[in-house]
């Protein structure tokens, strides 16, 4: 029952973009054949505690900078579940296979995981990316997704703090010492 639903919530979700892109179908035929992995990682979630509260939440922060300005984050997070207790977690799924997730996940230059916790707040205790490319469904979890927000939220505040007065715009991860974008 819960196969036949997912089918059929995908061919509303993918039958547009098929539509329009015949191309499209490629991602749609690998989304299928990953269904039944897909809801035995979600019944081990649910068997964990952990239920789907919502997909593509949007969440912003502000923050005051030192010259009197404020930043704001903001992101969309692909999903978010809640267990009895409040606790969050926040999920991104990548079409990766497990293996470099989980380095990605451990890499202190990877931010996309530590800034949702972030967004979210102080209820988040499990954030994870969720591949979905290889025959099992996995998790690929930060160690500690607290820890990881702290980090981020100092770097991000004494970047802009820097910006505004009038350094220039550092490039994350070392790879050289600044940055001409402006994005």
């Amino acid at each position: 029952v819960l196969l036949a639903a997912l089918e059929e919530e995908s061919e509303r979700t993918f039958g547009p973009a098929v539509a329009r892109n015949f191309l499209e179908n490629a991602w749609y035929s690998r989304w299928l054949a990953r269904l039944p992995a897909y809801l035995d990682w979600q019944r081990a979630r649910e068997a964990e505690g952990w239920y789907f509260e919502g997909a593509e939440q949007v969440a912003e922060c502000p923050y005051p900078l030192a010259d009197g300005g404020e930043v704001k984050l903001y992101g969309r997070l692909d999903r978010v579940d809640r267990r009895a207790d409040g606790g969050e977690a926040v999920l991104d799924y990548k079409s990766r296979g497990i293996l470099p997730l989980r380095r990605q996940a451990a890499d202190p230059d990877d931010v996309q995981l530590a800034v949702y916790t972030l967004l979210k707040g102080d209820s988040v205790v499990d954030a994870a990316y969720v591949a979905l490319d290889d025959a099992k469904v996995e998790s690929a979890p930060l160690d500690d997704p607290a820890a990881a927000a702290v980090a981020q939220e100092e770097r991000l505040l004494a970047l802009f703090d820097a910006m505004h007065a009038g350094a220039p715009l550092p490039a994350h991860g070392g790879a050289c010492g600044y940055c001409e974008m402006r994005g």
